[in-house]
């Protein structure tokens, strides 16, 4: 018989085909009722008043038949088996995985920390050695795959270019046999612990989502028959023992019976249910009003601005320092300067050496991310707070002692740049690179690629690094975020200890010209061969984040693609099923925005789908204007979500830096929704004709030009233009 996870979950299409619709309704009858379900229900809610609807809208629903949960079923291998793939990647990459005990199975826990050793943070075992110091790969990841009746442990390594999938499998094999020869360091063992409940931890932030409180109680319930088993998963890391860790892998890993898959770069190519009406859905309840988080602040002498919001329910904080040094400030010619210097942050201090650095971190369970948007910076970590202090302590030497040495910057760019010819080979990402230069022109602020190209990356130097962050990093131009528990004395004090010496005043404005669209009215295409999809971009210009009508815009938005049940979406997706998936947004930064609508499509419906895209740009504009059905179905959608945007503590200080490195006051938070409920129809409709003009929008397609190209001339849109990968035009067509 076959294993219950030896087909995808989504099917494949020749078995999706067969089904009848007999066979669905069968499946839903047999799986689809109350006794196969579990419900959870979190957030802010009345108890009771929740039990009293489940019971009225569920309680009358007929069980259906008994299931039996299914049996554990950890499939053998008895021997190594290898499955090569060719496919049009850029680089080579190999999966290697061995079956492994189920959720809570004996290993299980074991497993888990087995892989932080392995391959979590720069000086884990695998990726110091494959990544650091031999550079053989881009990046090493590994994981235990827990589910209800078996589990599977992956390692996942993509070579850099000219690197043996030989060696790096070697390199692999031979580190897993070490460990179950010798086991993990007590210091492995205990950061590996550390991170893990505080992995554990921060899902818990968060009401829903993977790893969320109802995912895990749901997961509980349904795999054990008990939601209440968060103390008891916890005990299975912190009782774990290195010999423990050991033994597990050498039984489960440390052999040949395992599967090996390896991508290879295609190398052809051309040329370039009570008594209840149940057809009719239940009413919502009157929605709760929402009140925005407390934001107090303080600030240092040395302009530094702290921000603190309360929130003592887990123990944990959540920091970010936001700069005024995104790409925007790029030198000329060196995009990508922004990007590399915050990567490069943590590779040396004048202290610690990046592994040290790594280390360091480490053990007190949290990590440092990094992230260069258009026009500020950010450096943020999450740590538990009996960490903070020390915690505190590495941050700001990172962010204010960096050293940039030339290894590990060669080592960063290099990376980079395998990640920049991954880029090119995404039609997603590409589209995402492409976009902006259309829209503001190649050599503008917003227009330049926020983390560069391969040009302009590859001459760039530690000097250019060092001299970008004594210039942009200052105390004047930053923000210190904190959200968890902690008080703002508590914060105020750490800032002082850890900033207060930071010295420089504020950085030097840059200058935001007006935008110089290349291609209003035009239509652009690069070719992707033998792309499946054809990715279809609508550009339009738009305003700056501070504009009178951005509320009404965001609700224009919210109408258009800015969701599942929009226009975009309802008709290329459900009505027309051209596409999985099409959406709409704008971005908006300090001086102007843009706003696109875009989607990948089947490539034999290219034309097709373009005509729909062009059809609802119209409509939005005027043709068919926004209805009070589709404007309070948009606000409904938009302010019942925002309270989303503060589940987290890293997302409660990631709202807080983007209000304040687009100047906007901490009571954006509540204007908000407020202002979304206020929109009037008429102000609504009158933003989406303001900019919704078909005469003014953009067609970028990314697809295989073979089979797409004549289909676009037939629809007469405008001039097109070839493009490289690049955004440069292509001479030879």
């Amino acid at each position: 018989a076959r294993h219950p996870y030896s087909w995808d979950v989504i099917g494949v299409h020749e078995d999706l085909t067969a089904a009848s619709v007999d066979d669905v309704q069968e499946f839903f009858k047999t799986y689809y009722s109350p006794n196969n379900l579990s419900l959870v229900i979190a957030g802010d809610f009345d108890a009771a008043e929740a039990k009293r609807l489940v019971e009225k809208y569920f309680g009358g629903i007929p069980a259906g038949p008994s299931l039996d949960r299914p049996a554990r079923w950890i499939p053998t291998l008895d021997r190594e088996r290898v499955v090569e793939a060719f496919d049009r990647v850029p680089q080579e990459r190999t999966f290697i995985a061995w079956p492994t005990p189920q959720l809570f199975g004996d290993g299980d826990a074991e497993l888990d920390l087995a892989s932080k050793i392995l391959t979590d943070g720069l000086n884990s075992r695998l990726k110091k050695t494959l990544v650091y110091d031999k550079q053989l790969c881009t990046d090493v990841t590994s994981f235990q795959y827990s589910l209800e009746i078996s589990g599977m442990f992956i390692v996942d390594a993509t070579a850099r270019p000219g690197a043996s999938l030989a060696q790096i499998e070697q390199v692999i094999t031979d580190e897993i046999e070490r460990f179950a020869k010798s086991g993990p360091a007590p210091e492995e063992l205990n950061r590996s612990r550390t991170k893990w409940e505080s992995q554990f931890v921060s899902g818990l932030e968060r009401i829903g989502g993977f790893g969320g409180k109802s995912d895990l109680l749901n997961q509980y319930n349904t795999y054990f028959g008990d939601p209440g088993k968060f103390e008891e998963d916890l005990a299975r890391y912190r009782k774990a023992t290195g010999e423990a860790l050991r033994d597990t892998v050498a039984k489960w890993l440390n052999n040949r019976n395992r599967l090996i898959v390896r991508f290879h770069p295609e190398t052809s190519s051309r040329e370039s249910q009570v008594a209840l009406d149940r057809s009719k859905q239940p009413a919502i309840g009157a929605d709760k009003p929402f009140r925005a988080p407390e934001v107090k602040t303080a600030k240092l002498e040395n302009g530094l601005e702290i921000y603190v919001v309360e929130r003592p329910e887990l123990p944990k904080v959540a920091v970010a320092l936001a700069t005024q040094a995104g790409s925007v400030a790029d030198p000329a010619g060196k995009e990508g300067t922004a990007h590399l210097t915050v990567v490069n942050l943590d590779m040396g201090t004048k202290t610690k050496n990046t592994l040290e650095i790594e280390d360091s971190l480490g053990n007190l369970g949290t990590s440092l991310q990094g992230f260069a948007g258009r026009e500020s910076s950010t450096v943020s970590l999450e740590v538990l707070k009996r960490n903070l202090a020390p915690a505190m302590s590495i941050f700001a030497d990172v962010i204010l002692n960096p050293v940039f040495p030339v290894a590990e910057v060669e080592r960063e760019k290099k990376r980079h740049l395998d990640n920049l010819a991954q880029e090119a080979n995404d039609p997603n990402a590409l589209a995402a690179r492409v976009q902006n230069m259309l829209v503001f022109g190649p050599d503008h602020p917003y227009g330049r690629p926020r983390s560069g190209l391969p040009a302009t990356v590859k001459p760039l130097t530690r000097d250019d690094l060092a001299r970008f962050h004594e210039t942009y990093w200052k105390p004047g131009g930053s923000a210190l975020i904190f959200a968890g528990d902690i008080t703002l004395a508590e914060a105020t004090e750490l800032a002082r200890q850890n900033f207060l010496a930071w010295t420089g005043g504020a950085p030097p404005a840059v200058t935001i010209p007006d935008p110089r669209p290349l291609g209003a009215g035009k239509v652009f295409l690069i070719d992707k061969q033998d792309a499946a999809q054809t990715v279809v971009a609508q550009l339009l210009a738009a305003p700056q984040r501070k504009t009178d009508d951005y509320y009404q815009l965001n609700l224009a938005d919210a109408v258009w693609g800015g969701g599942f049940q929009t226009r975009l979406n309802l008709n290329l997706r459900e009505n027309k099923g051209y596409s999985y998936g099409a959406f709409s947004f704008p971005s908006l930064y300090s001086k102007s925005g843009i706003w696109v609508a875009s989607g990948g499509v089947q490539t034999n419906k290219t034309k097709e789908s373009i005509v729909e895209f062009v059809n609802e740009l119209r409509f939005l504009g005027g043709g068919k204007p926004i209805t009070e059905t589709e404007l309070a179905d948009a606000k409904a959608n938009r302010v019942r979500g925002y309270a989303q945007n503060f589940e987290s503590l890293g997302q409660l200080v990631g709202q807080i830096a983007t209000l304040w490195s687009q100047g906007l006051p901490m009571s954006e938070l509540q204007r908000e929704p407020d202002e979304l409920q206020r929109a009037t129809l008429a102000a609504v409709i009158a933003a989406a004709q303001k900019y919704a003009v078909p005469g003014k929008a953009t067609l970028l397609l990314i697809g295989d030009l073979s089979k797409i190209r004549s289909g676009v001339e037939e629809l007469k849109l405008g001039d097109i233009i070839v493009l490289d990968t690049e955004g440069r035009p292509v001479t030879k067509q």
